[in-house]
């Protein structure tokens, strides 16, 4: 008798957490358009920075340096363990709030849904000669490969590189 108490007792538990889960899911997100699925993702990273890392992210240049070092933490989790870390949902959070800080700071610069590499790359296009960066790729790289694929190097050397561009295009 006890015995079948206690099954019934954990087959209710059971019951009543399947029931609150299905109750607590949310109907998934509709965007309009890329740019607002971009900055949703960049949100959830600034969310996840905060509230697993103690970083606040701003939007500015500078916080770039902070996102590398919120990703060498994912990679070194993903070298102990590349089960436990998957590099595309926090690459592509991530490498949207880098793509969202590129579009904040430079004239010009938006986002493509589809690019070069093929659909749903999304692409932040910038620049003098509107070349296609791909941060949410940088990101998940950096946190498979780790520092070879440092964001604020890659940042910082396309950033070099337009400004040149932009100064041998003043000179012509």
């Amino acid at each position: 008798m006890k015995v079948a108490a206690a099954i019934l007792i954990v087959v209710a538990a059971l019951v009543a957490a399947a029931w609150f889960r299905t109750r607590s899911r949310q109907a998934p997100i509709k965007f309009e358009s890329t740019e607002q699925f971009v900055e949703w993702l960049a949100a959830e990273a600034v969310k996840d920075a905060s509230e697993n890392n103690h970083v606040q992210l701003n939007y500015s240049v500078d916080s770039i340096k902070q996102v590398e070092q919120v990703l060498g933490g994912l990679h070194d989790q993903y070298a102990k363990n590349p089960a436990s870390v998957s590099a595309k949902g926090p690459g592509s959070a991530y490498g949207a709030y880098i793509g969202e800080v590129i579009r904040r700071t430079e004239p010009g610069a938006h986002w493509q849904r589809d690019g070069e590499m093929g659909e749903k790359t999304y692409p932040i296009v910038w620049g003098p000669t509107q070349g296609h960066s791909y941060p949410m790729a940088w990101c998940a790289h950096r946190i498979e490969n780790g520092p070879e694929d440092n964001v604020w190097m890659k940042y910082y050397a396309l950033k070099n590189n337009l400004l040149q561009q932009a100064r041998d295009a003043r000179k012509r």
